[in-house]
């Protein structure tokens, strides 16, 4: 203590102890008045405070606790002086009556406040942790300290604190270890918790960690899982689904999950997507729809997307490339062909979009009637792997091994000699294809 010799120390101390008998009781009844009439309050809470912030919190009590009694609404002050001392004052208790006699004080001090104060939702917050700090090793106190913890965080919303969210999923794991509460039950906390902070994350580092460390919680129990969130979500979702906050939500939970394979997030991400389209939100919604091998229904938004004004040169030519991709998924092999080419116009440097491009012609050669026709589709689509290999050098290695390939399977000598052509001509490829190439032989 500041400023104390042992003896001045000592005598304080039995004075505390001999107050403290009668405030570890139940002070449902004060010691005095409660109405401050005749009192001067603010003399008793100036006397207090200069011994408080010489930080002599055993000489300070002596008088906080008249102005405790006596002056309840008279300042706010007061309370948060009165949980800074008990902390102090249970910290160097021992264990047993005495020291849960500070506790159950503390607990009063939270009370008296929301009581002349209010601010329930930030007081349930606090008074939450302090009892989970000093009675988490009973399960009944942790029940209770979770159900102030989740009060507090129904009324504060997304102006919760971390540290509130962080403990109601560390209370909401003991009791689900103990069978208090179900998995149903914490996987909601979890659902928003991890929504507050979803919100926050860009507030600071501080509710980016508390992010990962719920999410790390949460994953260790097991319960962090696809089919869990399905359990959850699913009976909700059609009374739902035109509820734009809701389906937020789910999408969140979902994509930072690892689980927006789910056919309840892909759901959700349409009925999000239809209040309000954008070309960025119909691409990106077609690129999660290319994951779950979707991909008709993803080569319809790539083109809703590719309609939108002020979209980039560059943009516009990735997007025509995946849409090249997609087509060639579902089997729309001319489809192809034509957004590869419209990707190549727009960017003439894209090896990547020539590669495709001779795949598609590949793909697309049953079109183009006999043998000999389609073995034509193979000169077609060494032009496009050449073409690749001298744009992108990155590209070289993959662009020239199937070129190899598609000199191995060139028309013969033979056949090209009874269509009375020779090798260097010129030749018209048909179908879907419509381009021209030059004759070569496989020899």
């Amino acid at each position: 203590m500041k400023g104390k010799t042992l003896k001045t120390y000592f005598v304080s101390a039995l004075i505390f102890l001999f107050a403290l008998t009668a405030v570890s009781q139940s002070r449902k009844v004060p010691v005095y008045s409660t109405s401050g009439d005749n009192f001067d309050c603010k003399a008793m809470s100036s006397a207090y405070r200069t011994f408080f912030n010489a930080d002599l919190y055993h000489t300070a009590y002596i008088t906080w606790i008249i102005a405790f009694d006596n002056c309840p609404s008279s300042n706010k002050r007061m309370y948060l002086d009165g949980v800074t001392m008990y902390r102090f004052f249970i910290e160097e208790a021992p264990e047993g009556p005495v020291r849960e006699g500070l506790v159950d004080t503390l607990m009063l001090i939270y009370d008296r406040r929301m009581e002349n104060f209010g601010e329930e939702g930030n007081v349930l917050g606090r008074k939450g942790r302090d009892l989970l700090a000093y009675r988490g090793n009973d399960i009944e106190q942790v029940q209770e300290a979770y159900e102030m913890l989740r009060m507090s965080i129904e009324l504060q919303g997304k102006k919760s604190q971390e540290s509130v969210l962080l403990l109601s999923i560390k209370s909401g794991i003991a009791l689900n270890n103990v069978g208090r509460i179900d998995d149903n039950q914490l996987i909601e906390d979890y659902i928003i918790a991890s929504g507050i902070l979803i919100q926050q994350e860009k507030r600071s580092t501080r509710w980016e960690k508390t992010k990962v460390k719920i999410d790390e919680l949460i994953l260790n129990e097991g319960l962090l899982s696809c089919e869990a969130f399905d359990q959850y979500f699913e009976p909700q979702f059609e009374e739902n689904m035109n509820d734009k906050h809701f389906l937020k939500e789910i999408v969140a939970i979902y994509n930072t999950s690892g689980c927006e394979r789910s056919d309840i997030n892909v759901a959700a991400s349409e009925k999000l997507y239809s209040f309000k389209p954008t070309p960025e939100s119909a691409h990106k919604l077609a690129i999660l729809l290319i994951t779950v091998n979707e991909y008709e229904k993803a080569a319809g938004y790539l083109k809703e997307a590719l309609q939108g004004d002020n979209i980039g040169r560059e943009t516009r030519a990735e997007w025509n490339y995946e849409l090249a991709v997609v087509s060639i998924g579902y089997g729309n092999y001319c489809e192809a062909i034509e957004y590869a080419r419209e990707a190549n116009m727009l960017k003439s440097d894209f090896g990547k979009a020539y590669i495709l491009l001779g795949d598609a012609f590949v793909a697309s050669r049953e079109n183009l009637g006999d043998d000999f026709q389609q073995r034509t589709a193979f000169w077609a689509a060494a032009d496009m792997y050449q073409k690749a290999a001298s744009v992108d050098p990155d590209l070289a290695e993959s662009a020239n091994q199937k070129l190899a390939e598609c000199r191995s399977l060139y028309p013969n000598n033979e056949d090209i000699f009874f269509r009375d052509l020779k090798n260097g001509d010129t030749y018209l490829v048909g179908g879907c294809i419509k381009g021209y190439t030059t004759v070569r032989s496989d020899s």
